[in-house]
C-alpha cells in the first residue's frame, strides 16, 4: 500500500510497465518533468516575475494579461509567482517527509527485522498501532492541535507517514536475513552491526528507492489537503491548497483564481506518479 493509499485507503496497483514501450516513453518524460520541476523550484526565487506575497497589479486580471501569465487573484498577486512558490514548497515538504519516513521508520524497520523477538514484537505493535488508525485523520488532528503553520502540517504528515516505511524496510530486512550468505556470515561470527550494514541495507536500499519516489505525488496531494482545509500557513502564504481554497468563492466568476493552483496539484501529483512507476520500472531491470 502506498503511503497515499493508507491515507485515503487506497491500494498500491501491482500491475507493471515494464514492457510496453509507451509507458517507458510516458515515463522517460516524467522523469525529465520531474527533474524540470525540482530545477525550477530551486530557482523559483530567480525566475519569478513578482513577489508571492505583494500586489503587483489589478484584482481578477484574466490569464494572458500583460505582465501577468497566469492572471490575478482577489488582491492583486500575481498567480504565476504564487504558483511557482507553492510548487517549491510542496516539493520541499515532500522531500522533508520522505526524509523523516525513510531515516526513522527505516531505523524502527531494520531493528524490528534483525533484532526477533521481544524487540521486534514491541517495535511492530506500535507500528501497527499508527497503522490501524486512519491516517489523514490523524494527521489532521495533530496540525490542528499544534496550530495553523506549515510546520504543523509537516508535522502531522510525517506523524503518520514512518510506519510504512518501518513495515516495508521490516518486511525486506527478513527476506534478506533468511538468504545464505547472511546466515553464513552469522556463523562466521561476523558481528551484527557489521552484517546488517554490510549486507542487509544494501539489499534494501532499491526498494525504499521505489517507495520513496512513489510517494512523492501522495505528499504532494495530502499537504495540499491540509492546507486547502486551513492547516497550513496563514494567508498570504503560497501554498497550492490553501490558494485553491481561498479562490472557491470566485470560481463562478473568476474561474483562473481557484482553478489555476488545482491545475498546478495535478500537474506535481500526476508527473511524480509517473516518474515513480518509471523509476520503479527502471530498477528491476537491473
Amino acid at each position: 500500500m502506498t503511503a497515499l493509499g493508507f491515507l485515503t485507503g487506497g491500494r498500491r496497483r501491482t500491475a507493471t510497465t515494464a514492457g510496453r514501450p509507451h509507458h517507458a516513453v510516458a515515463g522517460r518524460l516524467a522523469l525529465g518533468a520531474l527533474a524540470a520541476l525540482v530545477l525550477l523550484a530551486l530557482l523559483t526565487p530567480v525566475v519569478s516575475p513578482h513577489s508571492p506575497v505583494l500586489r503587483s497589479g489589478d484584482a481578477f486580471l484574466p490569464p494572458g494579461s500583460a505582465g501577468h501569465l497566469l492572471g490575478t487573484d482577489a488582491l492583486g498577486y500575481d498567480l504565476l509567482a504564487r504558483v511557482l512558490y507553492g510548487m517549491r514548497a510542496s516539493l520541499f515538504a515532500a522531500a522533508v517527509v520522505i526524509t523523516f519516513g525513510v531515516l526513522f521508520g527505516g531505523l524502527v524497520g531494520v531493528l524490528a527485522g534483525a533484532l526477533p523477538g521481544w524487540a521486534d514484537a514491541v517495535l511492530m505493535r506500535v507500528t501497527d498501532l499508527f497503522l490501524a488508525l486512519p491516517g489523514l485523520v490523524i494527521a489532521l488532528a495533530v496540525a490542528a492541535s499544534l496550530g495553523a503553520s506549515y510546520r504543523s502540517a509537516l508535522i502531522g504528515i510525517a506523524v503518520v507517514w514512518w510506519p510504512l516505511y518501518a513495515r516495508l524496510v521490516r518486511g525486506e530486512i527478513r527476506a534478506w536475513a533468511a538468504r545464505p550468505h547472511l546466515e553464513a556470515a552469522r556463523l562466521a561470527g561476523v558481528p551484527w552491526g557489521r552484517r546488517v550494514v554490510r549486507h542487509l541495507l544494501p539489499g534494501v536500499r532499491s526498494t525504499v528507492v521505489v517507495a520513496a519516489s512513489q510517494d512523492v505525488g501522495g505528499l504532494v496531494v495530502a499537504l495540499s489537503a491540509l492546507s486547502f482545509v486551513g492547516l497550513s500557513s496563514p494567508a498570504p502564504a503560497p501554498e497550492l491548497g490553501a490558494m485553491a481554497a481561498q479562490g472557491m468563492p470566485y470560481l463562478l466568476t473568476s474561474w483562473w483564481v481557484p482553478i489555476v493552483p488545482g491545475i498546478a496539484v495535478m500537474l506535481l501529483a500526476v508527473v511524480a506518479n509517473y516518474a515513480g512507476d518509471a523509476v520503479r520500472d527502471l530498477l528491476r531491470r537491473r
